[in-house]
């Protein structure tokens, strides 16, 4: 659940509870009303009996009885109420009751019982009714019960109707104001998720707010400082792989130049031994033969060698070529059980350094992990363009890798290409097929001449 969700729950919950805190003191205000204006009718017949007795005495006028039920129907009580007289001795009763007016609300009753349960509808209020330090008897004002909880739920529904609306209403402006309020911690996650993705190059936008205008300048002085890193590792890396090219060209070239001259004269003499041992000494021909037969094996390795350490290939015949060269010994070498087949864009020959010898290399080392470990009898490589400034190489088999297992047999060839990907400022993505076999998405930034370019994409 979502923070926005979370705090309109709340919110919706403080209401609720409010609402139940207003709707009991309501409740309590209505109980504790009607017991006033009942405390209140009992003090106002006091004070009519009261003068209903000075009259009496200080007339001598005592044909009216005592106490006068005219006075009584006089004064506005509580509506529903019942007022009793009672003489000293009980021996006298004198009530009336109020006319009960009829609500056409009725109340539910589970209300009824928890109203009854939580006070008292039924009040009594009593008052012993004294003149001149003699005790008359007492004045009794009752509630009817039926008609303190029809006022109770009349009350309580007019004030639960006002105030659900009110909280309501106060709850949806809340809501409103702390989504317009979060509303930026929705562009920070996408801005991190994307950092997260690698596009350090994503800055957050300022916000009006203090807080987040820090979290957002901090998030984008800390994703500066991860980008600079990361480009001085990418340059370190691709000076450390320009160099090793480098190596790699010179101890090519020194073994070209001296050990395969040197076998090359080896070659030449044996092949001199065996013409004069033929006249002179024909027991030396097998030696001689068996010294050609090791020299012509260490020239085959010196060529391999040779290859690995630096594909002339790419220098002299060009990007295309040299892939299709590979692609056909690729073949050649399993002997039909993998058959691997190449589509290349137009104009890769002209792609600057160093992508042409770094590309070759990516294709070798993948040919390598599909012949050593894929167990497949298909793989396809790709190499296109997506737009001038931008290409894709896909590698694909059928053979056995699983997804489950991907992370976990990553070898050290894998690591090889992921390094060098990310050196060329590349991204690189691998994926199984559900029935088995990787996939190699990789995508690499290219900057060659625009005019060549243009011309051989148009082609």
């Amino acid at each position: 659940m979502n923070l926005r969700l979370q705090l309109f729950f709340r919110i919706m919950l403080i209401g609720f509870i409010c609402l139940v805190c207003s709707a009991g003191y309501v409740l309590y205000q209505t109980d504790q009303q009607a017991k006033l204006e009942a405390d209140l009718t009992a003090q106002r017949i006091e004070k009519q009996l009261t003068q209903q007795l000075l009259k009496m005495f200080s007339r001598y006028d005592y044909s009216v009885a005592f106490p006068d039920t005219d006075i009584l129907q006089q004064l506005n009580g509580v509506p529903g109420s019942c007022v009793q007289f009672l003489s000293r001795t009980e021996s006298r009763r004198r009530s009336l009751c109020n006319e009960v007016v009829h609500d056409e609300t009725r109340w539910p009753n589970w209300f009824g019982e928890i109203y009854q349960q939580l006070f008292n509808p039924s009040y009594e209020a009593s008052r012993r009714f004294s003149f001149n330090a003699i005790t008359y008897g007492s004045i009794l004002v009752s509630l009817n019960v039926e008609m303190e909880i029809a006022r109770a739920w009349s009350n309580l529904r007019a004030v639960f109707g006002i105030l659900s609306v009110s909280i309501l209403a106060v709850s949806l402006l809340v809501f409103m104001t702390i989504n317009q309020l979060l509303r930026p911690a929705q562009l920070i996650v996408r801005g991190l998720e994307k950092m997260q993705q690698g596009e350090l190059q994503t800055r957050i936008p300022s916000f009006e707010i203090g807080e987040w205008r820090r979290t957002s300048e901090a998030i984008n002085a800390l994703a500066s400082t991860q980008q600079q890193i990361m480009n001085e590792n990418r340059q370190l890396a691709l000076k450390l792989i320009n160099a090793q090219e480098e190596e790699h060209r010179f101890i090519s070239r020194e073994l070209h130049d001296e050990f395969g001259q040197c076998l090359a004269g080896i070659n030449a003499l044996t092949t001199s031994i065996s013409q004069t041992a033929r006249k002179d000494c024909p027991s030396i021909l097998s030696e001689t033969e068996g010294i050609s037969h090791i020299t012509a094996h260490m020239m085959s390795a010196l060529r391999g060698l040779l290859t690995r350490l630096r594909p002339a290939d790419v220098d002299e015949i060009g990007l295309t070529r040299s892939l299709d060269k590979l692609i056909k010994s690729w073949n050649q070498r399993t002997g039909g059980e993998t058959r691997f087949t190449l589509q290349i864009d137009d104009g890769m020959d002209i792609l600057p350094e160093p992508l042409p010898v770094n590309l070759y290399r990516i294709v070798q080392e993948s040919l390598t992990n599909i012949a050593k470990h894929a167990r497949a009898s298909e793989a396809s490589i790709q190499l296109k363009y997506v737009d001038p400034h931008q290409l894709i190489l896909e590698v694909e088999d059928n053979g056995k890798a699983k997804r489950e297992t991907l992370n976990q047999n990553m070898g050290v060839g894998l690591l090889g290409i992921a390094e060098r990907v990310t050196a060329l400022g590349g991204k690189i993505t691998m994926d199984t097929h559900n029935d088995g076999g990787l996939k190699l998405l990789i995508e690499l930034p290219v900057n060659p001449p625009a005019e060549s370019l243009t011309e051989n994409l148009h082609d």
